[in-house]
């Protein structure tokens, strides 16, 4: 299955913009050294990499060899940024802004400007999850060539290079629901869809879709073994997919399931900690370690508002070692949903339903304090998907 390029906006002047295309030889770009080229191209925006593999079959070359990619990724895993998927009109458009250090924050009221990626047509999106190693996985309900009702589809999409692939199709007999879950083995570097069809809403069969480093698409059924409810979305941290779920007894818990292996673990979550697997929790990525945070609201004449936090860390899932966190805040400064958490230990809360002005907030639970960034440059969006910590890659998705 071939991938697709979508709408990649002309960026910026760019080294290449300098060279006049009879001077931009392969002549000429044999005297600069290789590894100099690639130091250069390695620290400019993505838009100018597009630009920088035009130059000459030699920089082709060079820019799409796993050396440079890995080194492109590298650096841009040293600054992720804010991640905005915008849907609007049978389209998701993705913008990106500066992560803001919590070490370097000055100003508890600032704005950051977006900038604009690109953006794919979808017919009706479902879901659009968390995105992993630069890539985002959108789940959509299509109607497919012969069909006159909609299917389900995910594809997985680079913002950075324009390209998306579709994921073969799940088969399956079952007329119910199927819950998904988007997952990165970071050793084998395989992209992978968990979806699983339930009965009275407990899972009964259990499918992996895989995008491999060599573009194999692959689908198969894989066991489980473990009857289970999925109570949320999941979050993947070093190839451990965790959700949120609730056996056939009713006794809740962490699903686990090793990317990797392709293996299910049921961990339950026990007393003083069993407010982690909450039904209103949401799971995040805190410094490295599983994370459960809920936040607590107060209600007025103007609304409701977010006024505290409660956070749950995981210190050792298998011997139920939590440490619990509670956080207050002046009511009226936080308005949004839980958009994750930074490298530097913030979170992040984003409104899904966007309002002019558009605001991030973050708040550094270690200073105890807020920022409310203002996003510029990005309005008019019927819904708007926040992720921090995204990494922009920049090497092309073949398949096979």
């Amino acid at each position: 299955m071939k991938s697709r390029r979508r709408n990649v906006p002309e960026g910026h002047n760019t080294i290449v913009d300098q060279c006049h295309s009879r001077t931009c030889t392969e002549e000429y770009s044999e005297t600069i050294p290789h590894d100099l080229i690639i130091e250069i191209v390695s620290r400019l925006p993505t838009k100018s990499v597009a630009r920088c593999r035009c130059v000459s079959k030699l920089w082709s070359s060079l820019l799409v060899h796993p050396y440079f990619t890995e080194t492109y990724l590298t650096r841009s895993s040293a600054s992720p940024k804010i991640l905005f998927a915008c849907v609007k009109d049978g389209k998701v458009s993705f913008y990106t802004s500066p992560q803001p250090d919590d070490d370097k924050a000055s100003s508890p009221i600032t704005a950051a400007a977006a900038t604009y990626h690109m953006n794919f047509p979808f017919d009706h999106v479902i879901d659009i999850y968390r995105p992993m190693s630069g890539l985002v996985c959108i789940r959509d309900g299509r109607i497919l060539k012969g069909r006159k009702t909609a299917a389900m589809v995910w594809e997985i999409c680079n913002p950075s290079t324009g390209q998306s692939v579709i994921l073969p199709k799940m088969k399956s007999r079952k007329r119910t629901g199927a819950k998904s879950f988007f997952g990165y083995d970071p050793i084998e570097k395989q992209f992978k869809v968990l979806s699983m069809f339930t009965d009275n809403d407990f899972s009964s069969e259990h499918q992996v879709l895989t995008l491999s480093t060599t573009g194999k698409l692959s689908v198969r059924i894989v066991e489980c073994g473990i009857p289970h409810c999925p109570l949320s979305d999941g979050i993947c941290i070093s190839g451990v997919l965790y959700y949120k779920s609730s056996t056939e007894k009713r006794v809740r818990g962490i699903m686990c399931f090793d990317v990797r292996s392709e293996t299910f673990r049921f961990v339950k979550v026990m007393e003083p900690f069993i407010g982690a697997v909450h039904p209103q929790t949401t799971l995040v990525n805190y410094k490295g370690k599983l994370a459960s945070v809920m936040s607590g609201w107060s209600y007025n004449f103007i609304g409701e508002t977010c006024t505290s936090f409660v956070m749950y860390v995981v210190q050792d899932l298998e011997k139920q070692e939590w440490s619990k966190h509670n956080y207050k805040f002046a009511p009226g400064l936080i308005d949004g949903f839980f958009a994750g958490v930074t490298v530097a230990g913030e979170l992040v809360l984003s409104p899904k339903f966007p309002s002019s002005p558009f605001y991030v907030f973050y708040c550094s639970l270690e200073r105890k304090s807020i920022r409310r960034v203002e996003i510029q440059g990005m309005g008019g969006f019927k819904q708007v998907y926040t992720f921090v910590n995204h990494v922009e890659d920049v090497k092309l998705m073949r398949t096979v």
